[in-house]
């Protein structure tokens, strides 16, 4: 898995925001497993919210490997494509977890990009983010819990 520079990822999520980054494999089918805690490391409570993910193409420029993890800039990606909904399975709410699953095949990421070459200096990048959306309740206002999401899609040299 890649080490993304604190730069890197402050300029998809933010200084202060949960960020899920990784460099995933053409076509790979892999999946995280996410609870969310309360501050006293107990699982949160979140019967009644609503989870749901989506991710974007983007284009990805001046990607190297510095001394402290791979540096780039992002930017919308043209022409501009549809986001790509992510499959939330294995929900148990009321012990704040869910299962966020990455298929890659259906990112709609041809064998034939010329961004998946070997020799690609600039991969092709996604970025996204699960929303949780957790109602109103008594006095307590509706609120949204936002995990970025940022995924590198890199060749095995044997599909491109």
């Amino acid at each position: 898995m890649a080490v993304f520079n604190k730069n890197t990822l402050t300029q998809v999520s933010g200084f202060d925001n949960q960020i899920i980054a990784g460099e995933l494999v053409y076509n790979q089918k892999t999946y995280w497993n996410l609870t969310l805690n309360n501050s006293d490391g107990t699982p949160r409570n979140l019967t009644g919210a609503t989870v749901t993910s989506q991710i974007i193409r983007r284009q990805l420029s001046n990607v190297r490997d510095s001394r402290y993890g791979l540096t780039f800039d992002i930017a919308d990606y043209t022409p501009a494509p549809s986001p790509v909904s992510l499959t939330i399975t294995n929900q148990n709410l009321a012990a704040g977890s869910f299962t966020l699953v990455i298929d890659e095949s259906a990112w709609s990421v041809l064998s034939t990009d010329s961004q998946l070459d070997i020799n690609a200096s600039n991969p092709v990048g996604f970025s996204g983010n699960i929303t949780i959306a957790i109602p109103a309740s008594g006095s307590t206002p509706a609120q949204d819990l936002i995990i970025f999401l940022l995924f590198l899609i890199r060749s095995d040299g044997v599909t491109n």
